[in-house]
């Protein structure tokens, strides 16, 4: 009798503990409902696109605004939802300059004040300056050490351009591109020119991870377009090695610098030699959308 009543009282135990099992979890059931409802997804975004040439979307021959109209295009399209998009590309902006236009234009501010998402291209120009400035210099290593130089100046610009765009928008997450090397086709032994762009880089991330909501997004492999592969590139030196010679190669890329050498970059405009064209866009905006994705609790959710 005794052993019938033990094990009685075991299957009532065990019966209250499946019940109140099931009871927890309908319950965090109910509480993860309930803080999915909390959070819903905004009805409009407004994008905010400010930079150099990159964002003015110079060499895009279909007239999207470069990456700015794909990828408001890409949001619409992926999240049914309407975007306004802005663009305060200009082309030849160095940072600073970026920065002058913001504090002097009553637009721009109200614009970023409104922006759900602001991207950012930055240090092209900054670095292209450097580079004709030292074309002449005597050696590769003079050269690295004047970009490293203007690479402090740099970041001291483009952190009071954040500062300033946080003065207008606290919050608002922001992409910053970083840059490619268009003179890679015409020079592919200048490693130290790839080198140069990426101090640069150096800076875009290094601010997008000190600020509390930007994020960084890379278009190095633009530098390499159809030349993706490691034999690719090495075939690419081998035949440059045999048509340049050192004596000529400064002026060389001070011509590759200003666009006046024929490119045979796929991914880069024939017109100027420099920005990208439709394809160097689309790799631009799906680098970009793949970022915004992983982040888009950032920019889609009301806050």
């Amino acid at each position: 009798m005794k052993k019938v009543i033990v094990s009685f009282i075991a299957m009532i135990i065990a019966l209250g503990a499946v019940v109140f099992g099931v009871h927890t979890l309908q319950t965090q059931t109910q509480n993860t409902r309930s803080n999915h409802k909390t959070k819903q997804q905004v009805k409009h975004i407004n994008l905010v696109a400010l930079g150099d040439s990159l964002t003015e979307g110079v060499g895009d021959n279909n007239n999207l605004h470069g990456y700015s109209g794909r990828i408001s295009k890409k949001i619409n399209e992926q999240y049914k939802i309407p975007v306004s998009m802005s663009n305060f590309g200009k082309a030849g902006d160095r940072s600073d300059q970026i920065q002058q236009r913001l504090k002097n234009q009553s637009d721009f501010q109200e614009k970023i004040k409104q922006a759900n998402v602001i991207v950012l291209t930055s240090g092209g120009n900054d670095l292209q300056q450097l580079l004709l400035e030292n074309a002449f210099v005597k050696t590769r290593g003079q050269l690295t050490q004047a970009v490293k130089a203007g690479q402090t100046k740099y970041e001291k610009q483009l952190t009071a351009l954040f500062q300033n765009i946080r003065q207008y928008n606290r919050n608002v997450p922001i992409f910053i591109f970083g840059n490619y090397n268009p003179l890679f086709v015409h020079f592919p032994n200048r490693t130290d020119l790839n080198s140069d762009v990426k101090l640069f880089n150096a800076v875009n991330y290094k601010l997008s991870q000190k600020d509390k909501n930007s994020y960084y997004v890379s278009t190095f492999d633009l530098t390499f377009g159809q030349y993706k592969t490691k034999s690719a590139q090495t075939k690419l030196s081998n035949q440059a090695q045999k048509q340049t010679s050192a004596k000529s190669q400064q002026q060389a890329t001070t011509s590759a610098l200003t666009g006046e050498m024929v490119t045979n970059n796929q991914w880069i405009s024939s017109t100027d030699n420099y920005h990208p064209n439709n394809t160097g866009y689309n790799y631009m905006t799906n680098a970009l959308f793949k970022v915004m994705r992983r982040e888009q609790n950032q920019w889609l959710m009301k806050q």
